[in-house]
């Protein structure tokens, strides 16, 4: 009995410690809002660690590659015209030869990093490069050392390579801008955008338009006509660009790298540009990814072994239209670098599936790679980029 009235007891101070009314749910909410702010935190850091990972990895391989190469502290050889093109990009000088590719050069002037301070625009634009890439495989499922490695394809690849040494090139602009079209394919209108960008900043972009539309094709959310559809979105970027470089020649007739000074020589003689293109021609081409070149080769090689026949060719399309390029200039390993997408979309696969244990020997390659002596070949002269 004087048990029953103890526990009776307890239970009635018990109601009174903890009361049930307006003021606990009042409380209850209170907590509630609390655990609220702590997610709100929780949910900010880890925004912020989705964008200072991929910026850090970046920076890290930025790093890496400027042990690769020379670091171009002023603009140099057609650098220097795209530098004093930032100075006014609207009115080029009679003598500018890249007067009409004013995309790096007019971003720059818009930031207010003009004349000799493009370099430092292309800097960043290398860094977003490397960083978007880096977000793109973690978006993969690859774990972030794999996601760095696999980055490190463009990190050390002339892509990359040659705005971080010849001052004043915007080349990975326009690598920036053609994965952006590549990534957004599923959406025409915004891939269609990103192309046209490209263009604008240089017009070698034209040559992957074959694999730009099967690309987009291939990824249609439309099921009615998607090769029509793709063909027409890229023909617009196309008519668009051939608009404003239209306008440009006529507003600035003296720029020399026109439609015409390709063409005119190859009037001629159709093989021209490839002849000059000749000496070390071979060695150009293997330097613009140096082993990485494998990553492609052996994808597209596990692809055809798994019947995939159309994955394999759409993979491996970029490097004959970048190799195009050859019939109408002598850059050649600049050129042969705008089938970066095959280098980087190869070793993506190889690290995603582990294809002919990738993860095992990706690394060594890397490294191997990584003592492999950086060279430029252009009209013939092979030009070492380490000094």
């Amino acid at each position: 009995m004087i048990a029953w009235r103890e526990t009776a007891a307890m239970s009635r101070t018990s109601r009174r410690d903890h009361p049930t009314g307006p003021l606990t749910q009042s409380r209850a909410r209170s907590g509630g809002g609390h655990h609220g702010s702590l997610g709100g935190v929780r949910l900010t850091l880890e925004r912020s660690r989705r964008v200072a990972s991929p910026i850090l990895a970046a920076g890290l391989l930025m790093l890496i590659a400027l042990q690769r190469v020379t670091l171009g502290t002023h603009p140099t050889y057609l650098g220097k015209y795209y530098a004093m093109l930032a100075v006014d990009p609207f009115h080029p000088g009679p003598d500018n030869p890249v007067g009409h590719r004013i995309l790096a050069p007019l971003l720059s002037y818009v930031v207010g990093l003009r004349g000799p301070y493009l370099l430092y625009t292309l800097l960043l634009v290398v860094l977003a490069l490397l960083a978007v890439t880096y977000r793109w495989f973690r978006s993969r499922e690859h774990a972030p050392a794999w996601a760095v490695l696999g980055t490190s394809a463009l990190a050390l690849s002339m892509i990359v390579l040659t705005t971080l040494h010849y001052g004043g090139y915007p080349d990975a602009l326009t690598g920036l801008l053609v994965f952006g079209a590549w990534w957004s394919r599923g959406r025409l209108a915004v891939s269609s955008a990103f192309y046209f960008l490209a263009l604008l900043n240089h017009e070698s972009a034209l040559f992957l338009a074959p694999w730009l539309v099967a690309e987009q094709a291939r990824a249609g959310s439309e099921p009615a006509h998607p090769w029509l559809r793709a063909v027409a979105a890229v023909g617009v970027s196309l008519i668009a660009f051939w608009g404003v470089r239209w306008a440009l020649e006529r507003t600035h007739p003296s720029v020399a790298y026109t439609l015409k000074f390709y063409l005119n020589p190859m009037l001629r003689d159709p093989l021209h540009w490839f002849r000059a293109s000749a000496p070390h021609r071979w060695l150009g081409v293997a330097a613009a990814f140096n082993l990485y070149w494998l990553f492609p080769l052996l994808a597209a090689t596990r692809m055809l072994l798994r019947g995939k026949r159309a994955d394999a060719a759409l993979l491996l399309l970029p490097i004959p239209c970048a190799l195009a390029q050859l019939f109408v200039a002598y850059d050649v390993t600049r050129l042969s670098a705008l089938a970066f997408m095959s280098v980087l979309l190869g070793a993506e696969y190889l690290l995603r599936t582990n294809g002919f244990a990738a993860r095992r020997w990706a690394p060594l390659l890397c490294l191997a790679n990584f003592f492999i002596p950086q060279v430029n070949v252009a009209m013939g002269i092979v030009d070492p980029m380490k000094r």
